[in-house]
């Protein structure tokens, strides 16, 4: 890369990490004042270090298919028992029971989507639910115990 100093460096490993954050997060890391950052970011976009800020999409497991499931019960009364029942399937990692009129949100992991239809029609086939509310696939966790050391430059 072009002529790029530790302070430089530092700044473009905090952005890879997080593109978002403020500058004022950054100069405090760095040791310079936020205005110094972004001269330095304006910088290195004109000098073609930065092409662009962007967003990547994609599964840390590629093997398996996370979800988020919500459950509507037929009747509140019944909540109790499904809520005590899906903890006992397997592919449900975990059930919550949600304030208000939101019924159960059910974290699932499977290996396949075929098997996500599945989980999700047997689901809607149980007596004891009114309606499968939504369906949310999971692309990238944002926040987990994803190793964010960058180590790049």
């Amino acid at each position: 890369m072009k002529n790029l100093d530790d302070k430089d460096k530092k700044i473009l490993e905090m952005l890879i990490a997080d593109s978002r954050q403020p500058y004022k997060d950054i100069a405090a890391v760095v040791g310079l004042s936020e205005s110094t950052v972004r001269k330095r970011v304006v910088r290195l976009q004109k000098d073609k270090v930065i092409e662009k800020f962007t967003i990547k999409i994609c599964r840390d497991d590629e093997s398996g298919i996370m979800a988020f499931i919500t459950v509507m019960p037929s009747e509140e009364t019944q909540i109790k028992d499904l809520l005590r029942e899906a903890q006992v399937i397997p592919q449900c990692e975990e059930v919550y029971f949600l304030a208000g009129q939101c019924g159960v949100l059910i974290k699932v992991n499977v290996p396949e989507i075929n098997e996500l239809d599945a989980l999700i029609e047997s689901f809607r086939g149980r007596s004891d639910v009114k309606s499968v509310e939504r369906v949310c696939v999971v692309l990238k966790p944002i926040k987990s115990g994803v190793n964010t050391d960058i180590n790049l430059l």
